[in-house]
């Protein structure tokens, strides 16, 4: 954030207590008057202080998230076409061998940008939302 917690908190840097005991140039400099005239100036600047700290916060959100969505693809699924999911209990079932993707399923609604609710082929709904990316798109062949 380029802030220490403490200065967005109070406005000011903290000195440790075992500084105090050394003579430094940020102890030795020390002027009480001038101390509190800076403080109240710099209580006026925290709120900016924060928003630039905020703003820092979410440019770095917008790179990971930028980051993530390129190499995000999205499965061009639409409501009403059959798809197959993935089996995600494959190994307690059949071993190593078992299917990787399961039944036929018909995309009942487009809950999002790549969620999808499902309904078995009877019609009865699925209990759970799927995301596209462990959907796969069902062709039936025309032979």
């Amino acid at each position: 954030m380029g802030e220490t917690a403490f200065a967005l908190t109070y406005g000011s840097e903290a000195i440790a207590p075992d500084e105090m005991n050394l003579p430094s140039l940020r102890v030795q400099a020390y002027h009480p008057e001038r101390n509190h005239k800076k403080l109240l100036e710099q209580l006026d600047m925290v709120e900016s202080r924060r928003d630039a700290a905020m703003e820092r916060i979410m440019q770095e959100k917008a790179k990971v998230a930028a980051s993530y969505n390129k190499r995000l693809k999205l499965r061009p699924l639409e409501e009403g076409d059959m798809v197959l999911k993935r089996n995600f209990q494959k190994k307690d079932e059949h071993g190593k061998l078992a299917a990787t993707w399961e039944g036929r399923f018909l995309i009942r609604e487009k809950t999002g940008p790549n969620t999808f609710c499902l309904a078995t082929m009877e019609g009865t709904p699925v209990s759970k939302t799927w995301n596209g990316m462990h959907l796969r798109k069902y062709y039936i062949d025309a032979v």
